[in-house]
């Protein structure tokens, strides 16, 4: 009897050992599945270049047809590989398929990025013949297209006795920009600033930021990017500020005039412009048109005029006389 337990017992454990192993062989396939279909890497392009996307695959047996085909909102190049040899299906203008026989590898160069490229590139590799069609490899690019701001300050104006100076950063990408002022290698407080933030039509970004300046010392504006291996900083030097500020003295009024000069120009031309439209488009003048006399009209006057001066004979009513 306890031999009989035992052996029960001793069956149970060699059916649990046998599903551990079974469990445990699954694990690299699991492991091998996950990173043939979900490979990615990232790559960060600047604006205008190119990227080189690679499949990751090599393919193992020439007889083997299949199709190599990239992708990212849609499809942007397809390659098979048939009889030994390559035919390109369709590829964008700017997508060309690369195969290097020499190591056995494949993948596709994407040139001229812009910033509207930015996004993940699949490169899927699938086998057609012998069928039935199977998914060999998905491997996936994130590319990053970056742009570095174009920096530049200067003044703005003379409202008071000191100008308003900006900082611009223009045409840079991603977004995310820092922008400070300094005076006297200080920090300012961001609250002494007005910055203006717009979109470009490419999809890149600007910021301006100004600052109402008090005194003539060095204003420098601080920029940094993730484009940037390091800040970006701009000085405006008191030489500058009280060259500005002398030249508004002695030509403000010369600003001043111009600028009236120009909107009043401006408001003439608007009521020319409004007096002429209404000139030219009078409402339409009603005539009255008396009807001519019909034909029988005409007729009754032909005749009488015919007659001229010759009038009628009266005729005198003729008896008859019966004879009986």
């Amino acid at each position: 009897m306890k031999f009989l337990k035992y052996e029960m017992i001793l069956s149970k454990c060699n059916a649990v050992t046998t599903c551990a192993w079974m469990l445990l062989s699954l694990f690299p396939v699991v492991i091998a599945e996950d990173a043939l279909f979900n490979s990615s890497s990232i790559q960060t392009v600047h604006r205008g270049m190119s990227v080189n996307i690679s499949c990751n695959y090599k393919p193992s047996n020439d007889s083997d047809g299949f199709t190599v085909e990239l992708h990212s909102n849609s499809k942007l190049c397809s390659v098979m590989k048939s009889n030994k040899s390559w035919i390109k299906q369709s590829c964008k203008d700017h997508c060309r398929f690369v195969w290097i026989p020499e190591t056995v590898q494949m993948s596709f160069e994407v040139s001229n990025l812009q910033i509207n490229d930015t996004g993940t590139y699949k490169c899927v590799v699938t086998r057609l013949i012998p069928p039935p069609s199977q998914l060999l490899r998905e491997e996936k690019t994130f590319v990053q297209v970056i742009v570095p701001p174009n920096v530049s300050v200067s003044h703005e104006g003379a409202l008071g006795e000191f100008p308003t100076i900006v900082c611009r950063s223009e045409g840079f990408y991603p977004s995310a920009l820092e922008q400070m002022w300094m005076r006297n290698g200080e920090f300012q407080n961001a609250s002494l600033t007005y910055s203006i933030n717009k979109t470009n039509p490419d999809g890149s970004f600007t910021l301006h930021s100004f600052l109402n300046t008090s005194d003539c010392v060095n204003y420098s504006c601080w920029v940094n990017h993730s484009t940037l291996s390091q800040p970006t900083i701009l000085t405006l030097t008191p030489a500058d500020c009280y060259e500005n500020r002398d030249w508004y003295k002695e030509n403000g009024w010369i600003v001043f005039v111009t600028s009236a000069l120009f909107f009043l120009t401006i408001l003439i031309i608007m009521i020319v412009c409004e007096c002429s439209r209404k000139a030219h488009h009078k409402p339409p003048v009603r005539v009255n048109v008396t009807p001519g006399p019909d034909l029988q009209s005409h007729l009754e006057y032909d005749v009488y005029s015919l007659l001229g001066d010759h009038h009628p004979v009266p005729c005198s009513p003729v008896r008859l006389q019966s004879s009986l």
